[in-house]
């Protein structure tokens, strides 16, 4: 059995131990993941029930024992169970998470089964060679913070801030600029119900101008400022075209109704409540403590994850160009 000497190394990843697939049973040759691996790109797939998200999920509570931080985001609501973590594997510790039913099935009284659990945990983490001490040693190593966006329901994260002026760095870069612009509005006009093309669609046309005459002159917006320039753009020119021939008014006071509609949704201002959407205040609090930040979509409709994820990802992609050049994982 591997013991924590083996693996509790800076930069490898415990995974488990060898399985020899002629015996069918476990060795004690521990599997090590070199956390350089994960330095670029990496991609987990594999048919349901096969075991992607346990192996993602001990990734980033490995990660997150060697103090690295990570940004996850979780459309099914699962991956906020990483915070059932009991670092005395005590039965009061499992005792507030028992389902009476299961434990009345069982034939034990609420308490019973809280202590049969623990029993269960602490059995099963030692043929592992792992014990509470590890446990809590996650607990210790990074702060862990779930964000629901548009909901009350856990700490919010103001999705809809995110169409602030980039920082200079980004203006400055044709190709970060451009790419920032076309998933704004890409994302924008999605959750609208309109799946636009950039190189087809009008309303793209548009609402990438108004967001790149803004952002070049490092003017913030908002879904109320947009609504207004889609009224009445400050510019007199779409491309080679003239405003009004390439987007006549009434058509344009079509758009802002459906936009304008966002505004006067029920719920929307949790869209603006919460944490600003920035990646580097996701990866460490003020006080420079790492942290494992989960970005829960399961209770948003379908465009409105799309429109959550997009821009996480396009906020992801300005603070990783910002960055200087590592041999080391920095973060997920």
């Amino acid at each position: 059995m591997p013991s924590v000497q083996d693996f509790e190394k800076l930069g490898l990843f415990y995974l488990g131990r060898e399985y020899d697939l002629d015996a069918r049973r476990r060795t004690d040759a521990p599997i090590l993941y070199d956390s350089r691996d994960l330095v670029t790109h990496a991609v987990c797939v594999g048919m349901t029930g096969s075991g992607k998200t346990g192996l993602c999920l001990s990734l980033l509570e490995e990660a997150a024992i060697d103090g690295i931080p990570a940004i996850a985001i979780d459309p099914k609501g699962d991956i906020a169970n990483l915070l059932l973590t009991f670092p005395r594997l005590a039965p009061e510790e499992f005792r507030p998470w028992v389902a009476e039913d299961e434990a009345r099935r069982k034939g034990l009284d609420p308490d019973a089964f809280a202590a049969a659990e623990a029993g269960r945990w602490t059995k099963g983490l030692a043929e592992w060679g792992q014990d509470a001490a590890r446990i809590q040693r996650l607990r210790s190593a990074v702060e862990f913070s779930i964000y629901t966006p548009r909901s009350r329901s856990g700490r919010g994260l103001s999705i809809l801030k995110s169409f602030s002026a980039p920082p200079a760095a980004v203006r400055d870069d044709p190709d970060a600029i451009g790419d920032r612009i076309r998933s704004a509005a890409t994302s924008l006009l999605s959750l609208i119900g309109i799946e636009a093309d950039p190189l087809k669609s009008r309303e793209h046309a548009l609402v990438s101008t108004l967001l790149g005459h803004a952002w070049r002159a490092g003017r913030d917006l908002t879904i109320e400022a947009i609504v207004g320039e889609v009224q009445r753009p400050p510019v007199s020119r779409i491309g080679a075209l003239d405003l009004e021939s390439f987007f006549p008014e009434k058509d344009r006071f079509e758009l802002a109704m459906r936009l304008n509609g966002l505004l006067a949704a029920p719920g929307f201002d949790a869209w603006l409540e919460g944490d600003p959407l920035d990646i580097g205040g996701l990866l460490f609090t003020p006080q420079g403590r790492p942290r494992l930040s989960i970005i829960s979509t399961a209770h948003l409709s379908e465009a409105e994850r799309m429109f959550a994820t997009s821009l996480v990802l396009s906020e992801t992609v300005t603070w990783v160009r910002a960055q200087p050049g590592t041999s080391s994982l920095r973060a997920i």
